[in-house]
């Protein structure tokens, strides 16, 4: 019997009948069925008799703390015992990793935090699959959450809210999803189709992709599902990190002596970053960012006037750092941003009487977060179109991902044509962080037609 949870009133299986599963064909009495019938007849039926168990484990053991917790290790039985081979490790237990470019140094893996590979070997001759996804989420800060407590998920209206609902446990639970489906199925897959669940992407890092990366987890097509409102990704913006301090001299005017307040100063040059995006976006353009809320932006967010642990006497600090965000289409390269930031900064410096007592240094943070893009004409674009087009009856929205991740990682350093898709969820990195649970259902139909067109295999499947 289905282990039915209430939710408004009903059960799941009452709110998925008439909201969630509207595009459902109904089960032909014909003895094979199409692609599209079969993962259709799964999630209608199947989905009942062990609903969501990876949003029901989200709920039950909290699986979606995620941050610097061993959780990942979680992911291992459930894909053990859906019969694939799995590969559990560290970041740091691949060779060469940290002298890799793109490895971001001074993470700490000590605590069990491990990449889950897991793999469903095909036949010969197919083509493979990629469905990636990271574990780890955004702190539970700003703690001023009203539906529920961050840590403690709650169904409301068709969404599941808690932290780390839409990034991205949700896409992560549709990725499942549709290896499960195809499993019940009977079906044999051509090519190898992967299943990863990676540590540390939040914070700027990537070093879990990276890492499964030079292992050789690759294959012929990626899809990470962050959420991307189902809209296919092709693109994302990349981003630079970095601080701008303004150095003057401390005390207290207490000789009747002005000492000029870097803090004042900083205040100037949060103006003067408003600028720089204002010229940022008009000097950048990129097709698949042109609609709005797709502009390049740019983020101070972090203010600070003391060193960490130093004890600061009352009076005008010594200096004031700003720590920023700026974002950058494809195509933008690290020297070429830091040649036009620094030349902003070294004009207003010379001219700005706001800035002229303070010395200015600017300097990266983190790692460049890299943008990437995969051809539109590229066949594996067109694969994942005809896949959402032949399950969903409509096709996607094309665009480029608002945000930057560690899509590059796996096209770049992997070879992969690499994309994002994702379900709609919002207050991303926020209070009351939700995912629209009929996405991350119709994503797990879209995943699972995809792993089948791409690998090669026949049209029909089950029956004789």
């Amino acid at each position: 019997m289905a282990n039915k949870v209430k939710i408004e009133g009903g059960s799941y299986g009452d709110y998925f009948q008439k909201n969630a599963l509207t595009n459902v064909t109904p089960i032909l009495s014909k003895p094979k069925m199409t692609r599209m019938q079969a993962v259709s007849h799964e999630l209608e039926f199947t989905l009942f008799e062990d609903v969501l168990p990876i949003l029901r484990l989200l709920k039950e053991r909290q699986l979606i703390l995620g941050l610097l917790t061993n959780l990942d290790s979680d992911m291992e039985p459930i894909c053990r015992k859906l019969g694939l081979e799995v590969d559990v490790f560290s970041p740091e237990d691949v060779p060469g990793v940290e002298n890799h470019p793109s490895w971001l140094p001074g993470r700490d893996y000590g605590n069990g935090r491990e990449n889950v590979v897991a793999r469903w070997k095909g036949g010969a001759g197919g083509k493979s699959t990629l469905f990636s996804g990271h574990m780890d989420v955004a702190p539970l800060e700003p703690d001023n959450w009203t539906v529920c407590c961050p840590f403690e998920p709650a169904l409301k209206h068709g969404r599941l809210y808690g932290r780390g609902a839409a990034d991205m446990k949700g896409g992560l639970t549709a990725q499942f999803w549709a290896l499960r489906i195809l499993k019940d199925l009977g079906f044999e897959p051509a090519g190898d189709i992967l299943f990863e669940s990676v540590v540390d992407e939040e914070f700027a890092s990537g070093n879990g992709a990276l890492a499964a990366r030079l292992r050789g987890h690759n294959a012929d097509l990626a899809i990470l599902a962050e959420p991307t409102r189902m809209e296919l990704c092709t693109a994302s913006i990349g981003a630079f990190l970095g601080d701008l301090t303004l150095s003057g001299k401390a005390g207290m005017p207490y000789t009747g002596t002005s000492i000029p307040n870097p803090i004042n100063g900083a205040a100037r040059a949060i103006e003067l970053l408003t600028e720089w995006q204002n010229h940022w976006r008009t000097d950048n353009f990129h097709p698949l960012f042109d609609k709005p809320g797709k502009e390049l932006n740019v983020l101070p967010w972090r203010i600070t006037s003391s060193k960490a642990h130093e004890f600061t006497q009352m009076g005008t600090p010594l200096f004031a750092r700003i720590s920023w965000i700026v974002w950058c289409h494809p195509g933008m390269t690290e020297a070429e941003f830091y040649r036009r930031f620094r030349a902003f900064w070294d004009e207003h410096a010379a001219s700005d009487e706001a800035l002229a007592p303070f010395r200015l240094n600017l300097e990266p943070a983190y790692h460049f977060v890299k943008p990437w893009e995969t051809p539109r004409d590229h066949p594996a674009t067109e694969a994942v179109l005809a896949a959402y087009q032949e399950y969903a009856g409509k096709a996607p929205a094309i665009g480029g991902a608002p945000f930057s991740c560690d899509l590059a990682v796996y096209g770049e350093v992997g070879k992969m044509p690499s994309f994002i898709l994702g379900p709609t969820g919002d207050n991303l990195h926020a209070s009351d962080e939700f995912v629209e649970i009929k996405d991350v259902l119709l994503l797990a139909g879209v995943f699972a037609v995809l792993a089948m067109k791409w690998s090669g295999a026949s049209d029909e499947v089950g029956g004789q």
